[in-house]
């Protein structure tokens, strides 16, 4: 297959993966849909969700991605292996634990944070990649005021978020409406910023699929602060987020020169792994087990997907090639 298809399957395999379920599932709140009633969507979020943070692991079986892994022992497999050992430690005596609320609760908001952040730096990275790949350069400033709109949506759906977790409605009660007040001032100046920096940087943004992303990771966050069922708000980005990250290792295990034991530990990694995090429930030891593997995945990819630097950049162009050729 010639490369310039090759790269615009993929480019528009990446933006249907993130507007599939921005759009569908804020149409399935609106249609008063139960979430809990489809099987579909529920396989959709095992995979959105705890598979595609399992899905991480099937990297080791890369060699070159090794090589980047080597100088940075204590990040890729010292704190891996130490995440394992304290949730399975949590698994055989988490219930003999007993866990503060309060200090739940504020892990979990934390979490909610980190999360948000986490889930905008990643379409930030979409957004120089695609520009890489059309020999431009994305604004740098691009990469915090995207932040503005994460920020909107987590001020947002937090408190939803955060009863939900801890069972109990009366947590950030009386803070929500001041929180929902300063997401959407939070949005509309993010939305401002943004005009004037498309504005200033117009010939980089007239580039059709470099304007579409960018305006895709800025109302990623939308249906946080415009619908009422807070489920459906965030599994719609949490799930266009995931859908994009499977997207991005299944490419990088099909790129190695040993394809079949690489999707086979793709598979393994994100079936199998999902379900092992997915089980991460049941006491509040295993909550924390769960929310800590999380952001061990945060801190993994934050180092193998950055492009600004020369391994992973290497990594990357070497992995996706066809993006990349003139």
């Amino acid at each position: 297959m010639q490369d310039s298809i090759k790269k615009s399957l993929f480019v528009n395999a990446l933006l249907v993966t993130t507007l599939a379920p921005l759009v569908a599932l804020p149409a399935m709140a609106v249609a008063s849909f139960p979430f809990n009633q489809s099987m579909l969507l529920g396989l959709a979020i095992f995979a959105g969700g705890v598979g595609h943070v399992a899905s991480t692991a099937c990297i080791y079986s890369d060699q070159s991605v090794r090589a980047i892994m080597q100088p940075m022992k204590c990040r890729f497999f010292v704190l891996p292996i130490a995440g394992i050992v304290i949730t399975g430690i949590a698994l055989l005596w988490g219930s003999a634990f007993s866990v503060a609320q309060t200090f739940i609760a504020g892990i979990f908001i934390f979490h909610l944070f980190w999360l948000h952040f986490h889930y905008q730096k990643q379409n930030y990275g979409l957004i120089a990649f695609v520009a890489a790949s059309e020999g431009n350069r994305a604004p740098r400033i691009l990469s915090h005021l995207l932040l503005l709109p994460a920020l909107a949506g987590v001020l947002a759906i937090m408190p939803a978020l955060t009863q939900a977790a801890m069972e109990d409605e009366s947590w950030l009660e009386h803070q929500q409406n001041g929180l929902y007040t300063a997401a959407l001032i939070v949005y509309i100046l993010g939305g401002i910023l943004l005009a004037t920096v498309v504005f200033k940087h117009r010939n980089t943004f007239s580039k059709p699929r470099m304007m579409i992303f960018t305006l895709a990771s800025f109302f990623f966050f939308l249906p946080a602060v415009t619908l009422a069922h807070s489920d459906y708000a965030f599994w719609s980005y949490a799930l266009a987020h995931g859908f994009q990250y499977l997207l991005m290792v299944f490419t990088v295990s099909r790129a190695t020169g040993k394809a079949i034991k690489s999707i086979l530990a793709f598979t393994v990694s994100f079936i199998g792994g999902g379900f092992i995090l997915h089980r991460l429930a049941g006491n509040q030891a295993l909550f924390v087990c769960g929310i800590l593997l999380t952001w061990i995945h945060f801190i993994l990819d934050a180092k193998i997907w950055r492009m600004n630097e020369p391994g992973p950049r290497k990594l990357l162009k070497g992995k996706f090639d066809f993006l990349f050729q003139s």
